[in-house]
């Protein structure tokens, strides 16, 4: 949908008229789905969904013209994009403590301590760095959509994406004996 349209859609949204809310829903609900699915758990989807409806309530409408552009609906897909990044985050971040606190109980496994020594080595990158790496190596992202997300060059994106390699493959080098 254009900015045109959508625009009168949301203001009426957040003026409580839910009329409009099914037509703006079905223009995102495949996007929503797609992220839901990639997610792999049960409440992904509802979770997506409310961000969206909660997206809706707090846009500025002001900041977009009602011309014939697509931003409006750009903007509205790159935060369920975000939030989508935000949720995966989160899950990784849960099932790295379930598989800690299993192998806890369970006995050490060579496969978990790769893991950890990773894990361990991957702390030793910045917030820049650890971000390329996972917008790149976990989520797929080009290093041209990760400079749009990030607001820097694609060359800074690659300058950091290698050196965050660098420390890695100098971290994982002083021990290879412990990964075999």
């Amino acid at each position: 949908m254009k900015n045109n349209i959508l625009k009168p859609f949301i203001s009426a949204i957040k003026n409580q008229d839910m009329t409009a809310f099914p037509l703006v829903f079905d223009e995102f609900k495949k996007l929503i789905m797609h992220y839901a699915r990639k997610l792999r758990y049960e409440d992904a989807a509802s979770e997506l969904t409310l961000f969206f409806i909660e997206l809706l309530y707090d846009i500025e409408l002001s900041k977009f013209s009602e011309d014939e552009s697509f931003s409006i609906k750009r903007y509205i897909a790159a935060s369920i994009r975000n939030k989508y990044i935000a949720l995966s985050v989160t899950k990784c971040k849960s099932e790295n403590i379930e598989v800690t606190l299993s192998n806890e109980f369970c006995g050490y496994e060579r496969e978990f301590d790769k893991r950890l020594f990773f894990m361990m080595s991957f702390k030793k990158l910045n917030d820049m760095q650890k971000l390329v790496i996972i917008y790149h190596y976990v989520y797929g992202y080009s290093v041209a959509e990760i400079g749009e997300i990030l607001n820097i060059t694609r060359q800074a994106v690659n300058k950091t994406k290698n050196k965050a390699l660098e420390i890695l493959r100098r971290e994982l080098a002083v021990d290879e004996t412990y990964l075999v």
